[in-house]
C-alpha cells in the first residue's frame, strides 16, 4: 500500500481544487493510502471529508479570505513545522504537490522518498521555485510544460522531470445524452425556441465576463434572431457580480440575463444552452470549458492558456478584450443551426478522446 500525501494551499472551489478532489475520489484504495493535507479550509473541504480519508488543516482562515495579516505569517510558519510532523507520523511514501511551495522542503525533512508536483496552469509555475527535488512534475498541457521549460533554469528543473498529463472530466455523469434538453431549458425559464448563450464559473474579474455581455450586446443590433436571445451567468462571485449586473443594465440585456449564482445541477445547465462562451484574461486548462465540450456544445473561447489545446475544430477562438470578435462569432453561430450542432459533435468526440478522468487517474 502507497501513503499518498496531497499538499494543497485551500479547498476554495477551483479547477485546480476540483481537479485534486477527483483525484482523491478516484484514486484505487487497494494500492493508495490517500492523505489529505491544506494550509486553509474551503468550500470544497465538506466534500473531501465524505470521502472518509485524514484530513489536517493548519490553518482556521478560509482560502476565500483575501487578506492577509502578520498573524497568517505566523500560523504559515507554524503549519510548515506541522506539516513535517504530520508527513512523518503518516508514514507517507509520495507527496502529490498542489502549488504549495512549503511542502517541498517539509516532506523532505520528513523523509518522504518521492516528491510530485501537479502543475495547473502557468499561473502557478513560480509558486515552488526550486523543482529540483521533484521526481515529476505533471503539467495538465502542453502550454504549461512549455513555459515552466522556458524558465528550466531559475526554477531549477530539467525536461526528463516533466511529464503532460491533460485534465479530465466524469463523462458519463457529463454527457448529453443524459438530461431532457426541453426539461432543463424550462427549469430555467426558457422556451425550446430560445437561443441561450451561457457561461460557468467564478463571477471573478478574470473571467472578464463583462467582454461576453457587450459581445451579446453587439449580436442584438445584428442578428435576425435577436428577439429569442437569452443568457446565463451560472457561478459564485468572485468579486465581480455586482458589476456585471451593472453592466448588464448598462448594455440593455438586463431582462435577458439570468444569474443562477452557484450550482450543483452544472450539466442540465449546460444541457440548456445553444452556444458555450468562455472569455477569460488568463486561463490554465479550464474545467468549465472540459464540460461544456463533454456536455457537446459549440464554443467560443479566448485564446489564453491551454484553451487552444481544447478547441480543435469545435468553435471560435477569439482575443481577450475584442468583444466584436466575440460577436462576430455568435452571429454566425446563431444563424446556422447546422453548424451549432456539427460542432457540437465535433466537442463530445474531442472530449471522449482526450479528456476522460478514468485515464487522466491511471
Amino acid at each position: 500500500m502507497i501513503r499518498v500525501g496531497v499538499v494543497c494551499d485551500t479547498f476554495e472551489v477551483g479547477g485546480q481544487e476540483r481537479g485534486c478532489l477527483d483525484v482523491l475520489r478516484r484514486l484505487d484504495r487497494r494500492r493508495f493510502a490517500p492523505h489529505l493535507y491544506l494550509f486553509r479550509p474551503g468550500d470544497l473541504l465538506a466534500e473531501a471529508r465524505q470521502l472518509g480519508i485524514p484530513i489536517v488543516v493548519g490553518h482556521d482562515k478560509p482560502g476565500a479570505d483575501a487578506g492577509w495579516t502578520p498573524a497568517d505569517d505566523a500560523a504559515r510558519d507554524a503549519w510548515r513545522v506541522r506539516l513535517a510532523e504530520s508527513l512523518r507520523r503518516d508514514r507517507i511514501d509520495v507527496c502529490l504537490v498542489y502549488a504549495w511551495r512549503d511542502a517541498i522542503p517539509a516532506a523532505q525533512e520528513a523523509g518522504v522518498r518521492a516528491l510530485v508536483e501537479r502543475l495547473d496552469g502557468p499561473a502557478l509555475t513560480g509558486r515552488i521555485r526550486d523543482k529540483s527535488a521533484c521526481q515529476r512534475i505533471v503539467c495538465e498541457s502542453r502550454h504549461s510544460r512549455d513555459v515552466l521549460l522556458a524558465q528550466r533554469e531559475v526554477l531549477r528543473c530539467r525536461r526528463d522531470q516533466v511529464v503532460v498529463i491533460p485534465n479530465g472530466i466524469d463523462l458519463a455523469r457529463f454527457d448529453p445524452a443524459r438530461y431532457d434538453r426541453d426539461a432543463c431549458r424550462a427549469a430555467l425559464g426558457f422556451t425550446p425556441d430560445d437561443l441561450v448563450i451561457g457561461a460557468v464559473g467564478r463571477l471573478a474579474p478574470e473571467k472578464d465576463l463583462a467582454h461576453l455581455l457587450r459581445a451579446v450586446a453587439y449580436v442584438m443590433t445584428r442578428s435576425h434572431a435577436a428577439a429569442r436571445i437569452q443568457v446565463v451567468l451560472a457561478g459564485p462571485d468572485g468579486g465581480a457580480a455586482m458589476e456585471l449586473r451593472e453592466e448588464a443594465r448598462r448594455t440593455g440585456l438586463a431582462e435577458r440575463v439570468r444569474f443562477l449564482g452557484a450550482r450543483s445541477d452544472v450539466p442540465e445547465v449546460l444541457r440548456a444552452l445553444d452556444v458555450y462562451v468562455l472569455t477569460s484574461l488568463y486561463e490554465g486548462s479550464p474545467f468549465s470549458l472540459l464540460e461544456a465540450i463533454a456536455m457537446g456544445l459549440p464554443v467560443v473561447a479566448t485564446h489564453v492558456g491551454a484553451v487552444p489545446e481544447m478547441v480543435r475544430g469545435n468553435g471560435y477562438l477569439v482575443a481577450p478584450l475584442r468583444q466584436f470578435e466575440t460577436g462576430r462569432a455568435l452571429v454566425e453561430l446563431l444563424a446556422e443551426p447546422e453548424l451549432r450542432a456539427r460542432l457540437g459533435r465535433r466537442s463530445r468526440a474531442l472530449a471522449l478522446r482526450r479528456h476522460d478522468l478514468g485515464e487522466m487517474i491511471r
